[in-house]
């Protein structure tokens, strides 16, 4: 199989290169610190799997895998290695198509592991995350069966930026009863202001905004 790696850490990448090399069921493996330079150059022969990295300059690993799973074959694999591992960003890059996600701290035997996973038809998440994720699943749950359809659209709007006044004009109801919901979100939160409420949704996989 033939492997490309897109880090804008140029040492880390020639050490997995070298690495990735050594695996005999592994043909070809390149390296680019740019995401443009490699849609440029791997465009009309994309490689079996990619490795990105989501914190890269210009073009970022969310953008490029995009642009990746718009453009690309759907048999091609894609595995983020980051040191970005909070439950939200796992979350919002599986959802957009990514294949497997892992932590940069992660060992090179598992690394491996994950590209045979992904190779055959699989998902991998890394192990020093999986715990986190799993445990934000039953949060999430928790919380969100003890909203009601109003409070979790409130909810959302207030994330994205909305006022009570455009809340309420949306949703057709008055500002007072915007404010209700509100504040009946922020309270099952147990928090007491809108910007601890924003967080609290986006760290719980309750929130996650649109890439622009």
């Amino acid at each position: 199989m033939n492997i490309v790696l897109v880090d804008e850490h140029l040492l880390l990448a020639d050490a997995l290169r070298n690495l990735l090399k050594l695996i005999p069921e592994v043909n070809e493996v390149d390296a680019y610190t740019d995401g443009k330079h490699f849609l440029t150059e791997k465009s009309a022969a994309p490689p079996d799997i990619l490795v990105i990295d989501l914190m890269l300059n210009g073009l970022s690993g969310i953008e490029l895998l995009d642009i990746c799973r718009s453009s690309f074959p759907k048999e091609m694999k894609v595995i983020v290695l980051s040191t970005v591992t909070d439950v939200q960003t796992i979350k919002h890059t599986i959802r957009r198509g990514a294949n497997s996600f892992l932590s940069k701290s992660t060992l090179f035997e598992e690394l491996k592991e994950s590209i045979f996973q992904v190779r055959a038809g699989k998902q991998y998440i890394g192990n020093a995350i999986r715990d986190s994720l799993i445990n934000s699943v039953f949060t999430e749950e928790d919380v969100v069966m003890h909203l009601s359809p109003r409070e979790k659209e409130v909810l959302q709007k207030v994330c994205g930026g909305h006022t009570i006044k455009e809340i309420a004009y949306e949703l057709k109801l008055s500002a007072h009863t915007v404010q209700y919901y509100h504040r009946s979100v922020m309270d099952k939160f147990k928090v007491r202001r809108t910007t601890d409420l924003i967080v609290y949704a986006m760290q719980h996989g309750l929130y996650i905004p649109e890439a622009r």
